[in-house]
């Protein structure tokens, strides 16, 4: 079925349509006139994006739903993350109420500390905690495993030691990494960050899904002669390169951070399962990308 039928079937605009392609959630045959060619099956992942539109999700959640085994579930999981939302709305209103009848701001803190406690996700938890670059770092790379409360005594001990490692990591940032970072936030404030988010997620979910793809999309010989380059080295990008490498090394980035971060996001634990599974073959087909990665 052409794109017109498709729109007419599915009741989408064609840029509707074009954009699910884009965000890789339909996948239509391309004929040899360039037209694409939708299935049956198409069809009905068309319709179900749509059921799943109107309903409110976004294009992150859907995705979870489509790749789900379990689809009730995992739409069982995003009505509790609504019921949550609705839950801290109330909340707010009602502490909004209270302050307009009685300024009391000691109780208005002891109920929302209170409330925090119980229904704030993960996420929610360190924006709040940490305002500014790191909120902006923590969203963009790791927001979508941490939409959820904290659940276990397990996961809140992984929580405390995130935010005592987060709260102290500054102290091994060189000043000019500091420098570098800010800048790029100014760059970005003015950036739709949850379409860039989703831009970067679906590129790396491209990369996981099907490496073999991947790699003949991207120019890899090119990317790994630049990246092990001297000239790339000498540049302000490798150099920034170098300092995040050592921060990283020195703060216990991944021995902290990541490996309680993987405690706290069972969600973070599978990505960087399935991450490794496909970093594995890359390099395996690539053994001189090594050096990039410092491992000769």
């Amino acid at each position: 079925m052409l794109i017109k039928e498709v729109c007419r079937v599915c009741d989408l605009t064609k840029k509707a349509v074009e954009y699910y392609e884009q965000q890789g959630l339909i996948q239509p045959q391309v004929l040899d006139n360039g037209y694409r060619d939708y299935t049956d099956t198409g069809i009905s992942v068309l319709k179900e994006i749509s059921v799943l539109r109107k309903c409110g999700l976004g294009v992150q959640d859907i995705r979870v739903i489509l790749d789900s085994n379990d689809k009730t579930v995992a739409l069982a999981r995003y009505k509790r993350l609504n019921e949550l939302k609705m839950q801290k709305l109330k909340a707010a209103q009602d502490c909004i109420d209270d302050l307009i009848k009685n300024y009391d701001i000691e109780g208005g803190f002891r109920h929302l500390r209170e409330f925090d406690e119980e229904c704030l996700t993960v996420q929610e938890k360190l924006v709040l905690a940490f305002p500014g670059n790191y909120a902006l770092y923590l969203s963009l790379h790791f927001g979508r495993f941490l939409r959820e409360p904290i659940k276990t005594e397990e996961q809140r001990m992984a929580y405390d030691k995130i935010v005592d490692y987060l709260d102290n990591a500054a102290a091994f940032i060189p000043d000019e990494l500091a420098d570098f970072m800010e800048q790029a936030i100014q760059l970005n404030e003015n950036v739709d960050m949850e379409k860039y988010e989703d831009a970067m997620n679906l590129l790396m979910e491209e990369a996981i899904r099907d490496p073999d793809a991947y790699f003949r999309k991207l120019k890899v010989e090119e990317y790994i002669a630049c990246r092990t380059s001297e000239e790339f080295r000498q540049s302000p990008q490798g150099k920034m390169t170098d300092l995040i490498t050592q921060f990283r090394k020195n703060s216990g980035y991944h021995d902290v951070f990541i490996a309680n971060l993987m405690i706290l996001s069972p969600a973070y634990k599978a990505y960087c399962e399935r991450l490794e599974a496909a970093n594995a073959v890359f390099l395996e087909r690539y053994p001189q990308a090594r050096a990039i990665y410092g491992m000769g």
